[in-house]
């Protein structure tokens, strides 16, 4: 049970990161003297991660037991948390 949360925690953790460091930016004068498209990029950016991030918290709760390796795992589950990643990272990427 702990190497499932390590390695989940190692799955989030570069995308993590850069949530930070994003974060970081956008508090700081740094962000401010960037240019108009990498303003945009940066805040896009970090809504992206941000929703990936929130998806894999929401996964994690509603989907705990997907088996990506077994073939006979209900498939229509497998479809459910691909389609939670693809909405959650949507929504957030247009700023929802």
């Amino acid at each position: 049970m702990k190497n499932s949360y390590i390695s989940a925690i190692k799955r989030v953790l570069p995308d993590s990161i850069l949530l930070i460091i994003l974060v970081f930016l956008l508090f700081t004068d740094f962000y401010k003297i960037l240019s108009a498209p990498a303003q945009v990029l940066i805040s896009k950016m970090l809504l992206v991660s941000t929703g990936f991030i929130h998806a894999h918290i929401t996964r994690k709760l509603a989907f705990p037991s997907v088996d990506w390796e077994d073939p006979d795992d209900d498939r229509m589950k497998k479809l459910l948390v691909i389609a939670l990643y693809v909405i959650f990272i949507y929504a957030y990427s247009i700023g929802g």
